[in-house]
């Protein structure tokens, strides 16, 4: 364990977990310590002691001896004159609460701080999932706990155990619900009506029929209500209630209607439902319920509160229906992180929750649990590359008897990429910006405005004169895309995708084509667009690189005298093989090739819109190397 240095012990005491108590032997024996016959002896402390520290002066030596309770005769130390304090600190093991020092000559204690653990921990706070969620994974973080000398993560799902096993003594399928206007509220005898169990109950923004099979409505826009079922008899250790709701307007995206158990005049909270506009079925667990108790479906959310609840059954039994955490990550120690990513979850709505822990096996209560869905994450930018082991291996690769021309080497199977960017169609539809998400929004692709990140892209028909990134079509309602940019004198825009070897094999890039497209406007001077690779041995922003760079071809827009609106776009095929490679391309297991598109700014005149589409792409093996190899690596 490590030891505390004079300099550094008072500091430590002081940020430390527990308490530190300090005696002062300046005018004789503090409260609760004795002296006799030059022996200090101290009060018992009430907890185990993590550390102590002494000051000391005069000539001589002492001698330490520590203990439980009311014995003190482990000598743990022999200090001498030589310096004027000494620090110990002791491990989980040992249980010191009582402490003797016996001096010897002039020795003279002046000073004894004893750092007491602390008998709990308060429980973290403060715990939130960061915005970096996907289908498998997220981030958390908490606030330090003081005194913790480290935390435990947990995430579980929340299975209902049993629920479709236990027995049904109550269910309601609202048949009358549909007899009247779905815009209108029922009046009292059409409510009661709707119901097969009589004595229903309603707030005055409750009651409304859907128009759908056996639903009802609650509340209208921005008010909440309520829906109560009458008393049900039936008494049993473990219920559950299962019902079917949705969230009614179009435009709510999600809403919350609270699930209550009602006992007498006393309203419980069993537990909550996100719906969404799609009818579900939920179960949730009822708390301590006995005969006569009665179920309230309560809408909550803010703003539109219009919730439609469908057919509703109780389950009875003593554990069906129970909430009962199934957990995937158990008390996984993280040290003293405050932070944690977890991978590879299941695509499931999840919990997360933290503890403390600190010395001699306190521990805090779990935290707060935060709730995360997994099926359907906030798509966010990331920095991502294609694995080459998920291209499929292309049916037209050379086999490995094929003679190589100069500085290529035979291909014994290829891995094959192709892009059409025609999936942009759905996305730039409507007209104005749309949000553009590296690696998200067309996956693996970045876009770059000079080597800031692009965050928004919109269609573009060879008109428009405004920088950006663009999706390109002749006719906006086209289900063909390319895509490309106006790249104006003061930017420069780069777009690419990058591929990671995560197999056992060296690949050569063994082919690129694509078609290189202008799409008009009045520019004065030609202006270029070419596409680059390079290889590194780490991913980093495709336009970050200053140099390493390779330019594989280049492409020039036609000068126009004024402004041109191509309903085909002017094209230029651009098809590169192995043979064209000037030096071979290889990339190592592990290693990232990355290629680019680049519009390049112009330095006077008007530039032109310019764009790519149909981009294919193919890696090669190489089995045995055939003269010199080259490979391009940047850092």
């Amino acid at each position: 364990m490590k030891r505390l240095s004079a300099v550094t012990f008072l500091a430590a005491a002081c940020s430390a977990w527990g308490s530190t108590q300090t005696a002062s032997f300046a005018d004789g024996a503090p409260d609760g310590w004795t002296v006799e016959n030059g022996t200090w002896s101290s009060p018992a402390y009430a907890a185990a002691v993590d550390s102590i520290r002494l000051e000391y002066g005069g000539e001589g030596s002492a001698t330490v001896y520590a203990g439980q309770d009311g014995s003190s005769e482990t000598q743990i130390a022999a200090l001498t004159s030589d310096s004027s304090a000494a620090a110990l600190e002791f491990p989980e093991t040992t249980d010191f609460r009582k402490f003797k020092v016996a001096a010897i000559g002039g020795w003279n204690l002046l000073r004894f701080a004893a750092e007491v653990s602390a008998a709990s921990l308060e429980t973290p706070a403060s715990v939130a999932i960061s915005n970096n969620v996907t289908g498998t994974s997220f981030d958390a973080h908490w606030s330090a706990v003081s005194g913790a000398t480290g935390y435990k993560v947990y995430v579980w799902t929340n299975a209902v155990a049993g629920a479709t096993e236990g027995t049904e003594v109550w269910q309601e399928t609202m048949p009358g619900a549909t007899n009247s206007s779905s815009s209108t509220k029922l009046a009292d005898a059409k409510f009661n009506a709707c119901f097969e169990n009589a004595g229903w109950t309603r707030s005055d923004k409750a009651g409304y029929p859907t128009g759908e099979d056996g639903t009802i409505r609650i509340g209208t826009s921005g008010d909440n209500g309520y829906i109560q079922t009458p008393a049900i008899s039936y008494a049993a250790d473990g219920m559950a209630v299962r019902f079917h709701a949705k969230a009614n307007a179009a435009n709510t995206k999600s809403m919350d209607v609270a699930i209550e158990r009602v006992s007498g005049d006393v309203a419980t909270l069993a537990g909550t439902a996100t719906l969404t506009v799609e009818m579900q079925e939920f179960t949730v667990a009822l708390p301590d319920w006995t005969s006569g108790d009665s179920i309230r479906f309560n809408s909550i959310t803010n703003g539109d509160r219009r919730t439609i609840i469908g057919a509703v059954s109780v389950i009875a039994g003593r554990a069906e229906g129970r909430l009962e955490p199934s957990y995937i990550v158990d008390g996984l120690d993280v040290g003293v992180a405050t932070s944690y990513s977890f991978s590879n979850l299941p695509s499931v709505p999840v919990y997360f929750a933290v503890e403390a822990y600190g010395r001699r096996g306190i521990s805090s209560g779990m935290s707060v649990a935060a709730e995360v869905d997994l099926t359907n994450p906030d798509k966010v930018a990331v920095l991502n590359a294609c694995p080459l082991s998920s291209l499929a291996a292309s049916s037209a690769a050379a086999s490995s008897s094929e003679s190589s021309s100069a500085g290529s080497f035979p291909k014994s199977f290829a891995h094959a990429y192709t892009q059409d960017f025609d999936s942009l169609a759905s996305l730039t539809v409507s007209t104005g910006d749309k949000e553009w998400l590296n690696g998200t929004t067309l996956r693996y692709w970045q876009a770059y405005k000079g080597n800031n990140a692009v965050t928004a892209i919109k269609y573009n028909g060879g008109a428009g004169n405004s920088g950006g990134l663009y999706a390109l079509a002749t006719n906006q309602n086209h289900s063909v895309r390319a895509i490309g940019a106006y790249s104006s004198q003061s930017d420069e825009f780069s777009w690419g995708i990058a591929f990671t070897n995560d197999m056992d094999n060296t690949l050569s890039l063994a082919s690129l084509a694509y078609a290189s497209q202008q799409w008009g406007f009045a520019n004065t001077n030609s202006q270029p667009m070419s596409v680059f690779v390079l290889v590194t041995n780490s991913l980093d922003w495709i336009s970050a690189y200053g140099d390493g760079w390779t330019e594989l071809a280049r492409t020039e827009s036609a000068v126009y005298a004024s402004t041109v609106v191509h309903d085909t776009p002017v094209s230029t095929s651009v098809d590169i093989d192995a043979a064209d490679l000037s030096q071979q391309i290889l990339v190592a297991p592990g290693q990232v090739l990355m290629l680019k598109w680049t519009l390049h700014s112009l330095k006077s005149g008007k530039p032109g819109i310019m764009g790519i589409d149909d981009v294919s792409l193919s890696f090669a093996t190489v089995p045995t190397p055939y003269g010199t190899i080259i490979t391009i690596v940047s850092r």
